[in-house]
């Protein structure tokens, strides 16, 4: 929670207690205790939030699978493979 509030801290328009609640909120650590993920691909595309596409994008439907195949990748140093 701390590092994800540090990086709101250079807006202008920044609340530290706000911003606390609502990242703590999304964390699932108040209100409801709802744990949230993030959307999937689809929605990021359609919001025009995907970082541009790749070969590991084309096959995957969450941004979080993507992070994990792509973490796999740089660990094998670039190589392909499972």
């Amino acid at each position: 929670v701390d590092s994800v509030v540090k990086l709101f801290s250079s807006l202008s328009d920044f609340d530290e207690k706000m911003t606390r609640y609502q990242v703590e909120h999304i964390a699932g650590k108040r209100g409801s205790r709802t744990k949230y993920t993030s959307p999937n691909c689809d929605t990021l595309r359609t919001h025009g939030l995907c970082l541009g596409p790749d070969e590991i994008c084309r096959s995957v439907r969450h941004p979080l699978t993507y992070y994990r195949r792509k973490l796999k990748t740089i660990k094998l140093g670039g190589r392909k493979g499972s």
